[in-house]
């Protein structure tokens, strides 16, 4: 029976900025994310961080692995449904070619009053069964509490030279 309080509340955008900027992120490549609209439009203007958006997810990989390769700290912001379509890409450049790559992937179409799995939405609910079948790690951000989940992921990412997804469960504020 479905409750009358939200299962996934949003996280605040400057919370989450901030926890990058002390991760040192220099880069944000991004494809539209309306998950993450209000995080996008307080990256665009911040002068810490160079902010670029890409055509594709597979564009966006490639670019997060040219800036790392020079000597950058970039990260991708996404939606459930770039998974899908740049799973080839996450085989080849993050997970083979060993390229520390921190996604934040937006859950777009997902209702935050249900779990993930009792999504209508059938990208909610596979994201991470997708994840879990390429062997990407990812952890979830469901309320601000789990804010602390960005430096697991990125620390996860740069350890073990590969893709983590930080899947936002809400819209962010």
């Amino acid at each position: 029976m479905p409750s009358d309080q939200p299962v996934a509340t949003g996280v605040s955008s400057e919370e989450i900025v901030s926890k990058l900027k002390n991760l040192g992120v220099d880069h944000v490549i991004c494809i539209p994310d309306s998950y993450q609209k209000t995080l996008i439009a307080r990256l665009t203007d911040d002068p810490d961080i160079s902010f670029m958006i890409a055509c594709t997810e597979d564009e966006a990989i490639g670019i997060n692995a040219g800036l790392y390769i020079g000597g950058k700290n970039p990260v991708l912001v996404i939606q459930n449904n770039g998974i899908f379509a740049s799973i080839n890409t996450i085989k080849a450049i993050p997970l083979d070619a060993k390229i520390p790559t921190l996604m934040f992937v937006g859950q777009f179409q997902r209702d935050p009053m249900l779990p993930i799995e009792e999504s209508k939405s059938r990208a909610v609910r596979m994201v991470e069964p997708t994840l879990e079948t390429w062997g990407v790690p990812y952890y979830r951000i469901e309320t601000p509490e789990d804010i602390g989940n960005i430096e697991l992921g990125y620390k996860l990412a740069h350890d073990t030279l590969g893709p983590v997804a930080i899947i936002i469960g809400a819209p962010t504020i």
